[in-house]
């Protein structure tokens, strides 16, 4: 029997162009997404059609610009009218470029509703690491009737489905997979053993205890991938052990190559590097399906 699993997303161009206003639909649910470059805000402040956007409870997410090879920096907030909140971002905060929002069009979202959103994005966000979150401050969760909780977990599933559908890579799906030997790959070399599983979407995910190199290799020190090394680091994912680097807890890397790069602190080809315990390049593993 086949396991249906897929979800129909409705991504309509409000203004015909790839990178203006976005409107973001998943059929049978009553969200809605808004992708809003910094630019196009007087449009939204102005239309009749987005009068339940800049009226209505929505959490949002500020986007930044991330450095080549970096981390995207986001900032999560919550509102009962999106449009004076943004306003004081827009005045006060000259980082980013984008916002996102995300709402209720049955008007099913409560002000507990979107502050328990808020701070599980934020939580969860700080526990991913794949951003540089800009809130000063982890907000409390508030206190959520028992029986509201899988609904509003149900809109936080989405909001993680649909940021990446607008570019915004941030959150880590739920791996609900169990791995055997047959599963893991390992990146070896100069001392430093990593081991990793290659998820379905392709991205990598390197577990808890690997090791990494510290010093990097001189040509590392321009490469594309050094400032996200520096960022883990900063963020404590990756930590000095001795002579080594050790993951604290399990990290997943957008591509192969950007894990291998990271663990050997060099240029790094991941298909060819990381390989089966048998000595399998991850190439060959995928081109034998």
């Amino acid at each position: 029997m086949t396991d249906l699993k897929g979800k129909k997303i409705t991504l309509f161009l409000a203004e015909g162009l790839p990178k203006g206003i976005r409107r973001v639909r998943i059929d049978q649910w009553s969200g809605l997404a808004v992708f809003i470059p910094r630019n196009r805000l007087a449009v939204v402040f102005k239309e009749e059609e987005y009068a339940q956007v800049r009226d209505g409870a929505c959490v949002y997410f500020l986007i930044g610009e991330s450095q080549e090879g970096g981390l995207t920096r986001i900032y999560v907030g919550e509102a009962d009218g999106f449009e004076r909140r943004i306003k004081d971002h827009d005045n006060k905060k000259d980082w980013w470029k984008d916002v996102v929002v995300f709402m209720s069009l049955d008007s099913s979202l409560t002000k507990t509703g979107i502050q328990y959103l808020e701070s599980v994005c934020v939580e969860r966000l700080y526990k991913a690491g794949k951003s540089i979150l800009e809130n000063a401050n982890k907000p409390n969760k508030p206190s959520i009737p028992q029986e509201d909780i899988s609904g509003l977990e149900m809109f936080y599933e989405n909001i993680a489905l649909i940021l990446p559908v607008l570019g915004v890579d941030v959150f880590v799906a739920k791996d609900s997979m169990k791995y055997d030997s047959r599963d893991f790959i390992y990146c070896v070399g100069k001392g430093v053993r990593a081991k990793g599983v290659l998820l379905k979407d392709g991205k990598i995910k390197v577990l808890k205890d690997s090791e990494a190199v510290l010093t990097n290799a001189k040509s590392f020190n321009t490469h594309f991938y050094h400032l996200l090394k520096d960022q883990l680091l900063s963020l404590g994912r990756i930590k000095k052990q001795g002579t080594k680097l050790v993951f604290v807890e399990d990290y997943v890397f957008d591509s192969a190559s950007a894990a291998a790069s990271i663990v050997l602190a060099r240029s790094a080809s991941g298909p060819y590097e990381w390989k089966n315990k048998d000595g399998k390049p991850l190439k060959k593993i995928l081109e034998a399906g």
